[in-house]
């Protein structure tokens, strides 16, 4: 097992966990149905736009790329990759050095 190879199982631990944050989001979503006819407001004239819904498919929360369009997700999404990324990197290290100590190195 090399570096680049731990880096990107890292990388891609961390990305799914940043991917299961917002499938919580939009699971509070879904559970909680009196928010269903929450809008985002219009800016300037142009239209509102649910935050989710089954029937529309410009809504909010319908996929991770729209909610980039409309809101600062990518970047919060980055912070989150990095956090976990931090995150995994210590438990992976916390594990060696468990090892180590089993080994009695």
């Amino acid at each position: 097992m090399d570096k680049t190879f731990l880096e990107k199982r890292i990388h891609e631990r961390a990305e799914k966990r940043a991917d299961d944050y917002f499938g919580e989001i939009r699971s509070f979503f879904y559970q909680h149905t009196e928010l269903g006819s929450l809008v985002l407001k219009p800016v300037k004239g142009g239209k509102s736009i649910p935050f989710l819904t089954a029937y529309q498919s410009d809504a909010l929360l319908n996929n991770q790329e729209g909610f980039e369009k409309f809101t600062n997700w990518k970047d919060i999404r980055k912070r989150l990759v990095e956090k976990y990324e931090k995150e995994e990197t210590d438990e992976i290290l916390s594990k060696l050095e468990n090892i180590n100590y089993l080994l009695g190195e």
